[in-house]
């Protein structure tokens, strides 16, 4: 009969098993290597606060990706806080009825941000939605002017591949 292991070796064990992809995971988001080392380390730290509860997730990947990511977009928050004046205007997101020639709804357009991968639906939302200027989302991101721009673009044709699958039937 195998010993049931601590919270603590739990906690240990997922650090060593998903450190890399975590670090990975955030450099897709900023270039700065020492602001996702510090993200990891806030993410464990506060598992460590209250190691009980770490038995009872049940996908650990899953729910690092997610504290990880949370931690960042509260990092940018304090960092630039006029990108994210009301926590809830991203869920609200809608389209100017004015700056396209067919009203998308809400709901089609949140399927398909939800599709994209985050570093594509962030940018897509703040330069689209928000309005911010490649260079704002440059200095933002940390990122090259040239990534900006790349991903934009390939933000764009995949939320437009998305959307053509999504009314296929309709």
């Amino acid at each position: 009969m195998k010993k049931r292991e601590s919270p603590f070796e739990v906690i240990e064990d997922i650090y060593n098993k998903h450190y890399q992809y975590l670090l990975n995971f955030l450099l897709s988001f900023t270039s700065d290597k020492q602001l996702a080392e510090d993200i990891i380390q806030e993410v464990f730290s506060k598992m460590l606060l209250q190691p009980e509860k770490v038995l009872l997730i049940n996908n650990f990947k899953s729910f690092l990706v997610r504290s990880a990511k949370n931690r960042l977009i509260d990092h940018f928050r304090k960092k630039k806080p006029s990108l994210f004046k009301d926590d809830q205007e991203i869920e609200n997101l809608m389209v100017d009825q004015y700056s396209t020639n067919q009203f998308v709804e809400f709901s089609e357009i949140n399927e398909i941000l939800l599709k994209l991968p985050s570093k594509y639906s962030f940018v897509i939302i703040a330069r689209d939605y928000h309005g911010y200027s490649y260079q704002e989302i440059s200095d933002f991101l940390d990122i090259s002017l040239v990534n900006v721009k790349s991903r934009i673009f390939r933000a764009r044709k995949l939320f437009l591949k998305y959307y053509h699958e999504v009314n296929k039937g309709g």
